[in-house]
């Protein structure tokens, strides 16, 4: 699922078993969105939707840490960012996302 975060950037978040991963949408191979304009559905999820794709440059990433396993850029990570789950009476799960320096991208639960 395609995000912006408040500052601008461009984001993904990705449902994963045992909670939602949220990365940067920036290919460590040269810095740029993952995603062409043309990109529908599920625009990250490569055609098995088990790995992150990068559709500039073909490179695989594993969804739990954003480490690339295939593509140009082969042990590089995508930027992780931390999610909390917020939990209240008033309305559904909210989600809270931020980037923190060498964060593995952690889930938390409020």
């Amino acid at each position: 699922m395609a995000l912006t975060l408040d500052d601008g950037r461009p984001a993904l978040l990705v449902m994963q078993p045992d909670g939602p991963r949220a990365f940067l949408d920036r290919c460590p191979h040269q810095g740029s969105r993952m995603l062409t304009e043309d990109e529908t559905g599920d625009p990250y999820m490569d055609a098995t939707g088990g790995l992150i794709l990068c559709h500039r440059h073909q490179a695989c990433f594993e969804p739990h840490h954003g480490t690339c396993i295939s593509g140009p850029c082969v042990g590089q990570r995508l930027t992780a960012l931390d999610v909390e789950r917020v939990h209240n009476d008033a309305s559904p799960v909210l989600l809270l996302l931020w980037e923190a320096p060498g964060s593995g991208g952690e889930l938390r639960e409020k």
